[in-house]
C-alpha cells in the first residue's frame, strides 16, 4: 500500500463530506488527511490523501464518481505535484534563555513568530509534510501546549 492522492470537485452542498466518507468507511480504508476549498467556480474541491493499493484505489475513484454531487475525481501523484502543509504553534511559557532557543529553532525551519506573550509564543509554519514533523519532533511535548495543522494540500504541477 503506498499514500494516494484524490482530488474531487464536487457541488458544495449539504451531506457531501458524509457520502464521500462513508464510501472509504465501508471499506476500511483511513483518510489521513483532508481539506476542502471552494473554487472560484463555486464548486467544493476535497483534496483526500489515504493509503490503498492500485485496486483499492481505482475501486474508491469509480465508486465516488457515481455520488450524484461529485463532478470529477482525479488521481493525483505526489512525485508530480506541488505539497504543503500549514501548522499552527503554541508553547508553554518558557524561561528567556530557552525562549530564544526556541524563536531561532522555529526561524530555522522556516516558521514565523505571530505572537509572544508572557513567555509562551505561537508561531506559524509552512511547508512539507516531514518538515513540520521535523520540527514537532524537535521542540517536544515539553515544549509544545497546542498544535493546529491544516492538512496536506496538494495541486498538480501539469498546466
Amino acid at each position: 500500500m503506498k499514500n494516494r492522492i484524490f482530488s474531487i470537485l464536487c457541488q458544495n452542498a449539504p451531506g457531501v463530506m458524509m457520502r464521500i466518507t462513508r464510501v472509504f468507511t465501508r471499506r476500511q480504508i483511513n483518510i489521513d488527511s483532508i481539506t476542502v476549498g471552494i473554487e472560484p467556480s463555486g464548486l467544493a474541491r476535497i483534496i483526500l490523501m489515504f493509503k490503498a493499493d492500485d485496486k483499492h484505489t481505482e475501486l474508491l475513484r469509480h465508486i465516488l464518481l457515481k455520488l450524484e454531487p461529485i463532478e470529477a475525481v482525479e488521481v493525483i501523484e505526489p512525485e508530480d505535484s506541488v505539497v504543503r502543509e500549514v501548522a499552527l504553534i503554541k508553547t508553554n511559557p518558557l524561561p528567556p534563555d530557552q525562549h530564544w532557543r526556541i524563536v531561532e529553532q522555529i526561524e530555522r525551519a522556516g516558521g514565523k513568530i505571530i505572537d509572544s506573550r508572557e513567555g509562551a509564543i505561537i508561531a506559524e509554519i509552512s511547508g512539507e509534510h516531514d518538515q513540520i514533523e521535523r520540527l514537532l519532533r524537535s521542540l517536544g511535548p515539553e515544549v509544545l501546549r497546542e498544535v493546529a495543522r491544516s492538512g496536506q494540500v496538494y495541486i498538480s504541477r501539469e498546466f
